[in-house]
């Protein structure tokens, strides 16, 4: 679908200080399929969304928030479930080298 596409806009929970992004998960994989198919990457965001920090490999799993992920799988069904580690990360961190251009609201 991203071949059909001219533009990818997207939003974002914070804007780092190297030009990265703390965003919703999946932005990172969507923004690596715009980038094989040299579409740009849009970010919309107010500027109370500016961060002073640099983001760090450590830092950016810390900072990230898990929810539980009842929603997704039915406990009832699966026996096996119970022994399963599953992880439900909220943010992505999207590098600044996928995203193409930020407008602000001023």
């Amino acid at each position: 679908m991203m071949s059909r596409v001219n533009k990818v806009i997207i939003g974002t929970h914070t804007v780092l200080a190297n030009g990265g992004l703390k965003a919703v998960a999946g932005s990172h994989l969507v923004a690596l399929a715009a980038k094989y198919y040299n579409v740009p990457v849009i970010v919309l965001a107010p500027l109370y969304k500016l961060s002073p920090e640099y983001p760090q490999s450590a830092d950016i799993k810390i900072r990230n928030r898990f929810v539980s992920p009842e929603s997704l799988v039915d406990y009832a069904e699966s026996i096996q479930v119970e022994k399963a580690q599953i992880y439900n990360p909220v943010f992505d961190y999207v590098p600044p080298e996928l995203i193409t251009l930020f407008i602000f609201n001023t």
